[in-house]
């Protein structure tokens, strides 16, 4: 093992290495590096109090001294805070680990004023290292004789109340529930005992306060907000934690995490890393993280297979120069690589030879005569006019047949049958996904290059020309709206949504609400809010909905304005492309308005058809899976429901049947995802590939088509920028600026998170996160392009958008307020 470089002082988002930071420290910096709500800090580096012991004699205490080039490395660092009290913490190497907490055995020193109460701090802090409690508790955990200590030095929080919660019941295990205890001010009054401490419990989302104490340091808004931060810090740490917060102007703030110890054992077994060989195959491939950002889970890894035979179907219609791509997981996470025809690279050919390639190598002159005749018969047309006409009629009876199904009265051979009818409606309907994607290249790609071509005009200008029209992007925010309105016209029942109060005591309270909250759910909270079907389907989480509605109320979104406003969009692009074909030549103006009508037409499709063939499909294979998970573990063959996603279909599908007992094989798949999440791969591996051979020979309805389908990858996937740029930059990807409170949502399951106003900040969205824009004021992701999902849905809301930034959800935190602008590709921190 290497030794850690010795530092005088470390930034605190720095100091993630525990060895040089002590676990308190690097544990804080690794959670602000995920957008958890940590005060700032720097870390005086346990290399430097090893220098100090190897300098003092024996007993170290009585000579140990801190250095004045310490001291002055220390007080420049904090300079920019201003002259505020400063909180001094011992971070040692040993403390807050699963196994060995050493909770209270070091010391913290509060409301440090000055340099030489500072230097007295820091000493407090190291000499506690040698305290006897501490070495007597190190023998009993084998500990080494040599202590390894750091120092956390941060601003004091103006705390008006603080405590600590934990992410199950400490006494009975139980680990749905957080258990908290809040005083007034700061904690260290609990800690001390001077105070006892309120005792709140946070349980499906209701949070009570136990009688026994008279202060009132929390209500149950507050409460909820604890919670969601400890269950937070559980999700990214992956094991129940024993969370150290406090409330400072209204905002929750983490102080310190620490796994809880001596739990009662769980009903379900822990989740043990298990490392996943990282075997890579042969080829150039790169990191899908546009639509998968972390590991899939294995079912949805296997019913993701039928996006190959989709793609390769969808790129043998339109006869385009590749046989499609191959997608694999290594290491756990997912990669893809683009097939060349044939299934192997083609040899590099000096350019005079391309031609003749193209005319005498039998299967690309077959296929180059194949793309002619299917651009010239308009396919990617005819399959946009077959996707109103059949393709979506269809599928949405399919839904509808499915959707109601009473799965709980279904017998076991009835229940298999309901899956396999869900899993062919994911088939039939990536199938159909991907045909549209191709085709959509081709019409998009036209106006793009016509706009290009003839007007000069970018990827922001031409966009303005279709913006607006992607109805079944906006339909959801817009039903919502109507529940808005009817909820701004009964004040009782606004008060009891603004509260906020539990869903079932607002849906009791008005019985035409609830009618109205119960459709709106079942037409549009049906569907998958993420592309891994573990995650719960929008319908699940009724309360998300009300926090929506909430925030509806709260930003007052009209629709109807907004929609005027992208009309006038598109109405001022149209005209000022008119204007500047007037007395051109007939040709290019045609060829105008052709792209045009084509890609309005085109355009919605693009989100649209997601509806029916992607989300709304998920959710239902979700909800048989879940059935499925509820069977076998009654019957003792799982730990529980959500261990089912851990299993391939067919998997599920033999349990059923044959009362196989999967527990230990459900283990080790989530060992193996716990691993892959730990342990993220490169953005690529291998080699890039030479670039594709000049098309300048083709004809010319063949060049136009691949070079169409590579400006559609190009402009969904994006490139990220340079993370080390100042200031912050993407891609530019829906006009105007807005100014706001940053708020970092890493997935679907921090949806509730995000308040009216503020800046969404995301690694990348789903077309389900559509119901958020309402409440959005800008937006910015790690990846993506023009025409990725996040980009089309921040169009549909007139949100300003840059994405494609690399690295935003860790550059940013929550609470800085930024200007993003979505015209030039910018985000500025204001402070």
């Amino acid at each position: 093992m290497t030794t850690p470089q010795v530092h005088t002082v470390l930034p605190l988002r720095q100091a993630t290495d525990p060895r040089q930071a002590g676990v308190k420290a690097a544990t804080l910096a690794t959670l602000a590096a995920r957008g958890l709500p940590v005060p700032d800090g720097v870390v005086i580096p346990t290399g430097v109090f090893a220098r100090a012991v190897d300098a003092a004699r024996e007993p170290p205490t009585a000579r140990l001294g801190v250095p004045d080039g310490v001291l002055t490395a220390l007080a420049e660092a904090v300079r920019s805070w201003g002259d505020v009290a400063l909180a001094v913490r011992a971070s040692a190497v040993n403390e807050d680990l699963a196994d060995s907490s050493y909770a209270g055995l070091y010391t913290s020193v509060l409301h440090v004023h000055g340099p030489e109460a500072l230097r007295e701090a820091v000493l407090r802090c190291w000499t506690s290292a040698f305290a006897d409690r501490v070495t007597a508790y190190s023998r009993g955990m084998d500990g080494d004789a040599r202590p390894a200590m750091a120092v956390l030095v941060q601003p004091m929080v103006p705390a008006t109340s603080a405590g600590v919660a934990f992410t199950a019941n400490p006494v009975t295990g139980e680990r749905a529930v957080v258990v908290i205890d809040a005083v007034p001010g700061l904690a260290e009054r609990m800690v001390s005992g001077a105070v006892t401490p309120e005792r709140w419990t946070v349980r499906a989302g209701r949070a009570s306060r136990e009688p026994g104490t008279d202060t009132e340091a929390l209500d149950a808004a507050s409460a909820l907000a604890v919670a969601d931060l400890a269950r937070r810090v559980e999700r990214l740490r992956g094991t129940p934690q024993d969370v150290e917060w406090a409330l400072a102007g209204g905002d929750v703030v983490l102080l310190q995490a620490r796994p809880v110890t001596a739990l009662p054992e769980p009903p379900e077994p822990p989740v043990h890393p298990v490392p996943v060989p990282v075997e890579v195959p042969a080829g150039y491939w790169t990191r899908e993280s546009s639509h998968a950002p972390l590991p899939w889970t294995r079912l949805t890894h296997a019913v993701y297979q039928n996006r190959l035979p989709a793609i390769r179907t969808a790129v043998g219609e339109l006869g385009l120069l590749l046989d499609g791509v191959d997608i694999r997981d290594i290491g756990g996470l997912e990669y893809l690589r683009v097939v060349p025809l044939g299934g192997k690279a083609p040899p590099r050919l000096p350019s005079w030879a391309v031609p003749l390639a193209f005319r005498l190598v039998p299967a690309l002159r077959r296929r180059v005569r194949e793309c002619v005749a299917a651009i010239r018969a308009d396919v990617p047309m005819r399959n946009i006019h077959r996707w109103t006409q059949e393709w979506q009629p269809e599928l949405e009876a399919r839904i509808a047949g499915l959707r109601d199904v009473d799965l709980d009265v279904l017998d076991d051979d009835a229940l298999d049958t309901h899956l396999q009818s869900t899993l062919s409606l994911s088939d039939d309907g990536s199938s159909i996904h991907f045909r549209l994607q191709l085709a959509l290249a081709m019409v998009l790609g036209e106006l793009g290059h016509v706009c290009r071509d003839l007007l000069g005009w970018d990827d922001q200008a031409w966009l303005r020309l279709v913006a607006g029209t992607s109805a079944r992007s906006t339909e959801p925010a817009r039903a919502l709206a109507e529940l808005a309105a009817h909820v701004a016209a009964c004040p009782r029942l606004r008060l009891l949504v603004e509260e906020p109060a539990p869903v079932a005591d607002v849906l009791a309270r008005d019985t035409d609400f609830a009618a109205r909250f119960s459709a709106y759910l079942r037409r549009y909270g049906r569907r998958a809010l993420s592309y891994e079907f573990a995650e719960p389907a929008l319908d699940e989480r009724p309360e998300l909905v009300l926090a929506l509605l909430r925030d509806q109320l709260a930003a007052d979104y009209d629709p109807m304005a907004r929609g005027r406003e992208l009309a006038e969009w598109r109405a001022t692009a149209a005209a000022e492309a008119r204007a500047a074909l007037a007395g051109r030549d007939f040709a290019g103006t045609e060829r105008f308005e052709t792209a045009l009508s084509n890609a309005v037409e085109g355009y919605p499709v693009r989100e649209d058809n997601e509806f029916y063939t992607i989300s709304t499909p998920g959710a239902l294979v979700r909800r048989a899976v879940l059935e499925l998970g509820r069977r076998l573990t009654r019957r003792g063959q799982l730990p529980a429901p959500d261990a089912a996603f851990h299993l391939r279909p067919a998997e599920l599908r033999a349990a059923l049947r044959l009362g196989h007992d999967l527990r230990e094989l459900v283990a080790l798949r989530a060992g193996e995802r716990a691993w892959a999440m730990a342990n993220p791969g490169p953005p690529s591996y291998g080699s890039p590939p030479p670039s594709p051979p000049p098309m300048t020979s083709l004809p010319a309805e063949a060049r136009f088509a691949n070079e169409a389908f590579l400006w559609l990858l190009d402009r969904i996937l994006g490139a990220p920028r340079d993370a080390a740029a100042e200031p912050l930059t993407g891609i530019a990807a829906s006009p105007g600026s807005h100014t706001g409170p940053v708020r970092v949502i890493h997935d679907e399951t921090e949806f509730d998170r995000l308040r009216a106003g503020e800046v969404l900040v995301c690694p990348t969205t789903s077309p389900v996160w559509s119901v958020l824009f309402p409440n959005v004021g800008a937006l910015v992701t790690d990846t993506g392009g023009t025409l990725s999902h996040p980009a089309i849905i921040a169009r549909e809301y007139a949100v300003p958008a840059v994405v494609a930034t690399g690295d935003a959800t860790t550059r940013l935190r929550d609470g800085q307020v930024v200007t993003v602008d979505g015209t030039t590709g910018q985000v500025r921190v204001v402070r």
